[in-house]
């Protein structure tokens, strides 16, 4: 009983598996005839028997794929707008096919079955297309170029694009080269950075500085190019612009707290008096001692110094071009310093644990005002940087 429950089960498991992936023969009369060919070809190479199932999948695929693209690319060429890249696509995927299955050939099921591969020779379809497509790109390329000409940096890059892709059909194509690195220029936009300050407050020597001391190159991307320092002659396209709102110093701030640590110990031993304060006696005449036990302490003193700064600023990126703000945001960087002092006086045999491990520091000198404000500043520094490359994204 046991033994007919296995095999059932485990027939019931390979009959899922087989059927999990669609059948060879679906997947022709869905019209998948190049998954079709991958399947069927893989399934075939190497082996002597071919099965007659996969052979003729292999068969009816590779000829109507190539009968739809050779139909799609005549009919594409005779339009009154043909795209020629999609023409070289066609004729590069019969191509393409022919290539990955003439190993194969001749193609003989262990029926007897020899499969019919109607193969279509295309080089002259390919070279013909190519050059179409090639002087296509060339000619948007150049309307494109033309707009960038005028100022349209979005244009521009398109025609960068066009250009680079004219290699893909014909290196070296007339002058695209040329006009590709002239799109380049024209499409790339600059951005750099100002500061301002209306906190009514002053900011110390080197705060600017140190807030744009961020790495550039990690914020621009192709077409976006990130300059802290301006370039004589450089026509900037938007400003990156930190406005600071408010600088906030806190009073230098020293919290005390005192504690006592007391502890019984064993210190020596003492004799043992009677009510008239004699010292008592064992049967053998013997003075009677004990431990003697005293309590000992120790006064501790904690203090807890902290100062912080807080610095508020508002960012702004600024289309100089059109004079208007394209992304604005509330930025905030703080500093603190923090410092734990604790000493004592006493007994050092009466410090608890936790006492003892936080003996040893002492009060130090507060940091400046301006010294907080540039630490915070290193901080800003960082958000600043993210802030800059998310806005990029507007643009």
């Amino acid at each position: 009983m046991k033994n007919t429950f296995f095999l059932l089960v485990t027939g019931l498991l390979c009959f899922s598996i087989v059927s999990c992936g669609p059948k060879i023969q679906t997947l022709v009369d869905q019209g998948s005839y190049d998954e079709t060919i991958r399947i069927a070809t893989k399934k075939l190479v190497g082996e002597r028997s071919k099965s007659p199932k996969f052979v003729s999948a292999l068969e009816t695929s590779f000829n109507k794929a190539n009968a739809e693209d050779l139909d799609r690319a005549r009919r594409m060429e005779v339009s009154s707008t043909p795209d020629w890249k999609r023409v070289y696509s066609y004729y590069r995927n019969i191509k393409n096919r022919a290539e990955g299955v003439r190993p194969l050939v001749p193609l003989v099921d262990k029926k007897g079955h020899r499969a019919k591969l109607n193969f279509v020779e295309v080089g002259a379809q390919l070279n013909k297309a190519a050059g179409k497509a090639a002087e296509q790109m060339y000619q948007e390329g150049e309307r494109l170029l033309a707009l960038g000409r005028q100022g349209d940096k979005a244009a521009a890059r398109e025609a960068y694009e066009s250009f680079d892709g004219i290699n893909y059909y014909r290196q070296g194509y007339k002058d695209a080269s040329n006009l590709m690195r002239e799109a380049e220029g024209l499409g790339m936009l600059y951005i750099t950075v100002e500061m301002r300050n209306e906190s009514g407050g002053y900011l110390p020597a080197g705060f600017e500085q140190e807030l744009f001391r961020i790495n550039a190159s990690d914020m621009g991307d192709r077409w976006r190019k990130f300059e802290v320092t301006k370039k004589p002659g450089r026509q900037y396209d938007y400003v990156a612009r930190i406005i600071m709102r408010n600088i906030d110093v806190s009073p230098e701030r020293s919290q005390e707290r005192q504690y006592i640590d007391e502890k019984e110990i064993t210190d020596g031993t003492e004799y043992v008096l009677d009510a008239s304060g004699n010292v008592t006696k064992d049967t053998l005449g013997n003075d009677i001692t004990r431990p003697k036990v005293v309590v000992i302490r120790a006064d501790i003193i904690e203090v807890f110094q902290t100062k912080s700064a807080t610095v508020t600023a508002g960012f702004e990126l600024y289309d100089i071009r059109n004079r208007r703000v394209v992304d604005q945001d509330n930025l905030t960087a703080d500093s603190s310093f923090e410092n734990y002092a604790s000493s004592f006086r006493g007994d050092r045999r009466a410090l608890s644990t936790a006492s003892r491990m936080n003996i040893g520091n002492q009060p130090v000198a507060f940091p400046s005002n301006e010294q907080l404000v540039l630490e915070a500043a290193d901080t800003l520094k960082a958000v600043l940087s993210e802030r800059i490359a998310t806005s990029y994204k507007l643009i």
